[in-house]
């Protein structure tokens, strides 16, 4: 195959006469096993790449023929090379702001633990009476702060604690009066304000009833955010990441990376999905506004655009939070039902309409959707989309999927909608074992993070990380989607690492619309590539964390190289 092609470029290049060069390639990578991630999963031994994309795969001498005196040449010592990862759902533009904040590290901690950790770090956190202070990756399993607790660490400084889950928030009083929460202000929609027994705002804030707090912090200019978030990006690259979908973004987080794109600083391609924050709106609202913000936003079909949408369904399923729609109760800790299914973030006929009115507009749609009962509204909505004759081929989705009621397994399929996991929370870690199988009772624990139900479903299966909740690292991923973690969280439900690959990897591209040019290693399509220092395949799957990225390449053009990367030419 790989000699057909050279003899095809060659006849095509001498056909056009003097403006063609002869048709060497620009670099050559041989002697290695490339995972090619094609429709048969073929592995050959070396790559040619010219003009940014990948002119033939083949053997070493196949590859070498296509060499001329200006081709750099790398020997690969039989290391492994795999298409660039792409991470199907993250948050790196918002993220990133958070780099050099006071972080707890998602650790298990009691309250009065969490507090001392604030305040230890606060001891040295410079800033004034108008200078908020935030702390990170708190944990918010079984966690309870009262406002007398925040208040102890800075009582007339603003301060936040934002947890682990993406969906709690803990703001002190003075950070509570910057924002204009007070005992009178409503529950915003998706959003819960906790009270105490006198009405008044006990701190904590539930999905949506953060947003005034963040909105009230004092901003940093546009070219300082921008330059955190060249540091994350930095870091997915030397993870192999060459490709992401921001699973919620707005017009400051797409400014971020239009910087970096002006500046040749966008070291991946970046799919936004906007994030729709009213789900009350007319579905006619949704979409201009939606369609105008693709519009705005589309600066390089091949590197930074937003044409998918956001749509929360529900919050987070752990204890105390509890803001995960469920189909039947939550059981309290002593295993008995109460009458708390989690909150309702819209009306059933709303959401139908919206999510019709988008996919009839083209528009990739993007629901997250944790607890059983967001899920099968989520796919009755798509249900609603496919009877109007709208969505099929849109590579619509739905993330996290923690629980799922088996007579939805098979309607992913039937609808065509993607099982957007993040397969690294697939683990019996404290969120799990502490603060949400007894709130949910042993049977309906048995189908938390289903992927192998899924996948025997029929269904697509594809990955993310939902960085910063949890590591953007793919070779954890990969680990917990095979082994389902140490001491494994339902085995039943693991994965192949084959499947878990493709979930990075061409099924990812295929949910980013970028299939043709992403996701395997094939002529035709762009060099996006990473080089590792062990055969995955090869290892036991327990030590797949231990694999190190040596060198990420983008459009052909090395992004990353770590210290132990020498190649010989």
């Amino acid at each position: 195959m790989s000699t057909r092609h050279f003899l095809l470029l060659a006849t095509l290049t001498m056909a056009s006469g003097p403006i063609a060069a002869e048709p060497y390639a620009d670099l050559v990578l041989l002697n290695g096993r490339i995972h090619t991630q094609d429709a048969v999963r073929r592995v050959v031994d070396a790559v040619a790449i010219r003009d940014r994309a990948i002119v033939a795969t083949g053997t070493t001498a196949e590859i070498r023929a296509l060499a001329g005196p200006n081709t750099r040449s790398i020997d690969l010592g039989q290391r492994i090379v795999l298409p660039g990862f792409i991470d199907a759902h993250s948050h790196p533009a918002q993220s990133s702001q958070d780099l050099d904040k006071c972080d707890l590290g998602d650790k298990l901690m009691t309250a009065s633990a969490v507090i001392a950790a604030a305040a230890e770090c606060f001891k040295s956190a410079p800033g004034n009476a108008s200078q908020w202070f935030e702390v990170m990756q708190v944990n918010p399993s079984a966690l309870v702060l009262s406002l007398a607790q925040l208040d102890s660490v800075s009582g007339k400084r603003p301060m936040i604690l934002m947890g682990s889950d993406g969906h709690t928030t803990w703001a002190n009083s003075a950070a509570l009066r910057a924002s204009g929460i007070s005992a009178r202000t409503p529950d915003p929609i998706s959003g819960r304000i906790e009270h105490d027994g006198h009405g008044q705002p006990t701190g904590t804030l539930r999905d949506n009833a953060s947003e005034p707090v963040f909105a009230a912090r004092p901003a940093i200019g546009l070219q300082a955010q921008a330059a955190l978030l060249a540091r994350a990006l930095t870091s997915m690259n030397a993870s192999g990441i060459t490709s992401v979908q921001d699973a919620s973004v707005g017009k400051d987080e797409m400014a971020r990376y239009k910087v970096l794109y002006d500046d040749h600083r966008l070291k991946i391609r970046v799919r936004g999905s906007f994030n729709i924050t009213n789900l009350a709106a007319p579905a006619a609202r949704v979409v201009h506004d939606a369609l105008s913000f693709r519009d705005h936003w589309a600066v390089d079909p091949d590197r930074l655009r937003a044409d998918a949408i956001k749509i929360f369904a529900d919050g987070v399923i752990e204890y105390p939070s509890q803001t995960a729609a469920l189909l039947e109760p939550y059981l309290d800790a002593a295993g008995r039902p109460t009458t708390n299914r989690g909150p309702s973030y819209f009306r059933q006929d709303a959401l139908n309409q919206i999510v019709a009115a988008v996919d009839a507009a083209g528009l990739t749609v993007h629901v997250h959707a944790i607890g059983d009962r967001a899920v099968r509204s989520s796919l009755d909505a798509f249900a609603y989309a496919r009877a109007h004759g709208v969505g099929v081929g849109n590579r619509d989705q739905i993330a996290h999927l923690e629980l799922i009621d088996p007579a939805d397994f098979p309607r992913f399929k039937l609808l065509d909608v993607s099982a957007n996991f993040q397969l690294l929370w697939a683990n019996l870690d404290s969120y799990v074992s502490e603060a949400t199988v007894a709130y949910l009772g042993p049977e309906r624990s048995t189908h938390l993070y289903p992927a192998r139900s899924l996948l025997d479903a029929g269904a697509m299966i594809v990955g993310g990380s939902d960085w910063n909740v949890s590591s953007f690292d793919v070779f954890q991923a990969l680990e917990h989607a095979v082994t389902r973690g140490d001491p494994p969280l339902l085995p039943e439900q693991s994965i192949s690492l084959q499947v878990a690959l493709d979930a990075y990897t061409i099924n990812a591209a295929y949910a980013l619309r970028q299939e043709r040019i992403t996701g395997s290693i094939e002529p035709g399509k762009r060099a996006d590539l990473v080089v590792v220092d062990r055969d995955i395949f090869a290892l036991d799957p327990h030590q797949l964390h231990t694999v190190s990225v040596l060198a990420t390449f983008l459009d052909g053009a090395e992004i990353y190289s770590a210290p132990a990367w020498k190649p010989q030419p």
